[in-house]
């Protein structure tokens, strides 16, 4: 039975006896050993999966060349070497760089450091032979990169031969792919790394660093705690597991720390400003408050804005600071919408196996804003999607693939077509002559068509388990809340609703485009349920008894708090 949002449903699969071995070993109700036997598929539940702390921690010399590294950070300070730190202008990347900022000065007071965010307008993704030569050109000694330079062979080259060390803290490596012999390399994913946590973001990568070099410090203790503020923003960010007990300890204490009432000022205004509220604060919030106000700068204007903000310690110059990102981010919506209804009108009514839209900047495609619409159109339609903006004769786009579909190797089938692309399974980034688009286009639909059949065009949305709205309540929602934080690997469990009649259906919101309803329960009040943009089902959902599949949350609003059912899709039974 088709959606209202034309999907599939199917249950997690599940083991029963696994699920009863689960609820032996936690004590956990039926329903959430059930949800959690779906995302845990060991043997035992690891230690530190509930309630994680620093205690979980990995040592950081248990990371592949981290002797290396702090040795040459030490020799820097002792040798008062120039030290440029140079990371991406997305969130991992600039929290990453007021990680180490933040590191290094605690080592030296007269520290000669200095810190570069490639522009993307002007150097592009990555560690470039630009920002290389301009390192030289300024005198600097050693580069410590971060979110970027693992796959920059060229910028490590032209470093190296300008006498330059550099040092790399990374994340993204394919499977056996090599990584410089001229550098430090601290990626946990390398051939050779026994880390015990390969699916660190860079983020993570950098507090590791910064564990190591500080880990004697007298006041260790609160410094850790001040930078896992840092770190769980751009781990959730950068959406990578939150299955390993060591990022969900990272989340989980920067969450905790994060929901403290007192923060320097650069930090309070950015949560000031997204409106998030010391004690209320979630992941949900990281990723979608906080989050895309960092990556507002780096999408259109200049990310050191982000690195100005997060450093500043005068609450005025704070304040200006995050007014300043908060306008970036509204213009920012404002380009993402433009382009995505133009990108919808693009794809039309019988979409391509493979979606491939473009347009020109001059007519206001935004590269800055192509991943978010790819993301938009994949969501929407149920497949790859492509969004290019030309840029006269060099296009710059972004892909975003369903999971049938590997990005990569997609690209892997163009590669003669592209200047240069990187990425993995889910997403991608690429530059193409603008007079090869449409040959990208053909061949792209031949990949999807070659490697999925029909039914892998067809959305499926995977719920954890199916419960009676009865169930819904305080005690439901506290045990849900013991299996986060929730993110990628682990995602905010998903129910069904089964025979749902609801009540009190309207539209609300200031357009009056979002729906609200309420889902009765024999014994208890009703539970509050919103459907965001779908304020067009009021008149269907009034009459209809239906199935509904959402999450179970709360809503907190002036200080009181109440429970909240988030549906995310809808079957009227027949």
């Amino acid at each position: 039975m088709s959606s209202l949002t034309s999907s599939q449903w199917a249950p997690a699969t599940i083991d029963p006896t696994r699920v009863q071995a689960v609820q032996d070993q936690t004590g956990l109700s039926e329903i959430a050993a059930t949800i959690l036997a779906s995302r845990w598929h060991g043997d035992d539940i690891p230690e530190g999966w509930f309630d994680p702390d620093v205690t979980v921690l990995h040592d950081p010399f248990a990371m592949l060349n981290m002797h290396a590294a702090v040795d040459r950070l030490q020799h820097a300070i002792k040798a008062k070497n120039k030290i440029r730190i140079i990371t991406d202008y997305d969130v991992d990347g600039t929290t990453s760089s007021l990680i180490l900022q933040a590191s290094l000065r605690l080592l030296s007071k007269d520290l000669d450091l200095d810190y570069h965010i490639p522009n993307r307008f002007h150097e592009g993704y990555g560690f470039s032979v630009i920002a290389a030569e301009k390192a030289a050109t300024d005198g600097v000694d050693l580069i410590v990169t971060a979110d970027i330079g693992v796959r920059d062979f060229a910028a490590v080259e032209s470093a190296r031969k300008a006498g330059i060390d550099v040092l790399i803290c990374d994340h993204h490596l394919p499977s056996g792919a090599a990584v410089p012999q001229d550098a430090i390399v601290l990626c946990p994913p390398q051939e050779g790394c026994t880390y015990p946590n390969p699916a660190l973001a860079a983020c993570g990568v950098s507090l590791k660093l910064a564990t190591a070099l500080l880990g004697d410090h007298a006041k260790w203790d609160a410094i850790l705690l001040s930078l896992l503020k840092l770190g769980a923003i751009g781990t959730v960010a950068d959406l990578v597991s939150l299955k390993t007990p060591e990022n969900r300890a990272i989340v989980s204490v920067g969450l905790e720390r994060l929901n403290q009432r007192r923060h320097h000022p650069g930090l309070e205004a950015l949560l000031d400003i997204a409106g998030s509220s010391p004690g209320g604060i979630r992941t949900s919030d990281l990723g979608f408050r906080i989050g895309p106000r960092i990556n507002a700068a780096g999408r259109v204007a200049d990310a050191k804005l982000v690195v100005r903000l997060l450093n500043s310690r005068e609450p005025k110059q704070a304040r200006e600071l995050a007014v300043e990102l908060n306008r970036l981010n509204d213009n920012r919506r404002q380009i993402q919408k433009k382009v995505e209804t133009e990108a919808i009108e693009q794809v039309g009514d019988d979409p391509d196996p493979f979606i491939v839209v473009c347009k020109s900047e001059e007519e206001g495609w935004h590269r800055g804003v192509v991943g978010i619409v790819a993301s938009r159109l994949k969501d929407e339609f149920h497949r790859p999607a492509a969004v290019i903006a030309i840029q006269g004769d060099v296009a710059v786009g972004s892909v975003r693939s369903i999971s049938k579909i590997h990005a990569i190797k997609a690209m892997d089938t163009c590669s003669d077509l592209l200047v240069r692309y990187g990425g993995h399974p889910a997403a991608a980034g690429f530059t193409i002559p603008t007079e090869k688009i449409d040959e990208l286009r053909r061949r792209l639909g031949e990949y999807v068509t070659a490697n999925t059949d029909a039914e892998a065009l067809v959305r499926t949305r995977t719920y954890d388990v199916q419960i009676p709205a009865q169930s819904l309540g305080e005690d439901l929602f506290a045990e849900l809340r013991r299996l986060g934080p929730f993110g990628m690997g682990n995602p905010t469990p998903h129910l069904m609703l089964e025979g749902v009649r609801p009540i009190a259906v309207k539209a609300i919101g200031k357009d009056k485009t979002h729906l609200k309803l309420l889902i009765p329960r024999e014994h208890g009040n009703a539970i509050e349920a919103l459907w965001w943009g779908r304020a067009d089902l009021v008149d269907l959902l009034s009459t209809s008894e239906v199935d509904l599949l959402g999450q179970l949350g709360e809503n907190i609003y002036r200080g009181r708090r109440s429970l909240q059912f988030e549906i995310k899709d809808a079957r009227v039974r027949e």
